[in-house]
């Protein structure tokens, strides 16, 4: 009897569609964690997750028509995104993807877990069929494939100005953040400026993004104007990184404001100076702050501090609305403090620090290939803002692990940095 033939052992096939729902929420958790790192992930639920997903997918066309198809179209978000993902590693693959653009027009709330799922998907099988899309007369299909492609740093083209215009803040904010990616980029200034004056917080911080990317003085503008809003941890973490005096003391005064301090605590983490930390261990003993504030230690010292035995008990209550700071470590403020006291002289003032060592491009690739997956984003972020566009990292840390390793690798061989893993 033919493979295709043979009935599936649905009981099987469906506890692998249970189990890869469940960790893909696993996964995606995993990947802005501070308790995993890349290999964490690699070897942990990515590894089970993609074992589960191609289990769906050997089992045949059958599975996908009575069980992938339905999930993809009416279930919840993360089975929508395991259903698509499974859909599009098989062999069908343009089939795959006219059926998630169909659910895309006929559902855009599951947009969402859609673009997920598109951008874990094989983007030298899709890209062709992706950049058709751009044309489509559905802007909603048109946001979420240019949602895709600039994930995976790929210029949009003349869509990009559709979208700058369109009435959605959530297509416009997409459009804002693709447009470093556009050979030209400075063609959208004007888009940017206008951003910057929008109320829309998502299009605003979009804005501010794309501007200092593009060394906007106005976005600098912008972004020290919003870190005064409740919401403004996206503009704090660009002001720390960018490290001007008077912007780094209005960091440290919102450390008194009890709505910013752990916006202002995380943002002041990136910037890694011994006066940092100073101010950052003022809080080790707020029970909110705590957590943030030793964070902030670990980060310019390399001390682990569960590992150094400088953490308290966890308290094992879970909140039902989990964050990834929820996971940081409870510091014992004596034994952090004495260690600070005994070494605080190793720590030169104005010198940037990252896991003990001086910030340089060697080891924020170490940071990247080994540190803490929740900080990744704002080394990213960190050498954005340092290098020319063409030197910059393209690397997606929402990406599978072995496309964040090709990118890493293929930075640093064009930086000319060691290639030598780094253990910690």
């Amino acid at each position: 009897m033919r493979r295709a033939e043979v009935e599936p052992l649905w009981d099987i096939v469906e506890e692998h569609f249970d189990e890869a729902e469940f960790l893909w929420g696993v996964w995606r958790q995993s990947l802005i964690a501070p308790d995993y790192t890349l290999d964490d992930v690699a070897e942990g639920p990515e590894e089970r997750l993609f074992a589960h997903l191609e289990a769906l997918v050997v089992n045949g066309p059958r599975v996908a028509d009575e069980l992938l198809l339905p999930g993809l179209r009416q279930g919840e978000p993360a089975r929508v995104s395991v259903a698509a993902l499974a859909l599009l590693l098989g062999p069908q693959r343009d089939a795959a993807l006219a059926a998630v653009v169909d659910v895309l027009r006929a559902r855009p709330a599951l947009r969402a877990p859609l673009v997920l799922a598109l951008a874990c998907a094989d983007m030298d099988s899709l890209r062709p069929r992706l950049r058709d899309l751009l044309a489509d007369h559905d802007v909603g299909v048109v946001a979420a494939t240019a949602e895709v492609l600039a994930f995976h740093h790929e210029p949009l083209g003349d869509a990009l100005g559709l979208l700058l215009a369109a009435g959605d803040a959530a297509a416009r904010a997409t459009a804002l953040r693709a447009v470093v990616h556009e050979p030209d980029p400075g063609r959208f200034v004007r888009a940017v400026h206008a951003g910057l004056h929008e109320l829309d917080p998502t299009v605003l911080d979009a804005a501010i993004d794309a501007g200092v990317r593009l060394g906007l003085a106005p976005a600098w503008a912008r972004a020290r104007e919003r870190v005064h809003d409740p919401d403004g941890a996206a503009a704090m973490v660009l002001l720390a990184l960018r490290g001007e005096a008077g912007d780094l003391d209005t960091l440290t005064r919102a450390l008194t404001d009890r709505k910013r301090r752990l916006a202002a605590l995380w943002a002041l983490g990136f910037r890694g100076t011994p006066e940092v930390v100073d101010a950052a261990l003022d809080w080790l003993e707020d029970p909110a702050a705590g957590p943030l504030a030793g964070e902030v230690f670990s980060a310019a010292t390399g001390i682990d501090l569960d590992a150094a035995h400088m953490s308290l008990p966890r308290d094992e209550d879970q909140a039902l609305d989990h964050h990834p700071e929820d996971d940081l470590p409870r510091p014992n403020p004596m034994p952090v403090l004495q260690w600070w006291t005994r070494h605080r002289d190793r720590f030169v003032d104005g010198q940037r620090y990252l896991a003990g060592a001086p910030r340089s491009p060697d080891a924020l690739l170490a940071a990247l290939r080994s540190g803490p997956m929740r900080r990744r984003p704002g080394h990213l972020l960190d050498l954005a803002l340092d290098l020319p566009p063409a030197s910059r990292p393209r690397l997606q840390p929402g990406a599978p692990t072995a496309h964040q390793r090709r990118a890493l690798d293929g930075w640093a061989r064009a930086m000319g940095l060691s290639l030598r893993s780094t253990a910690g």
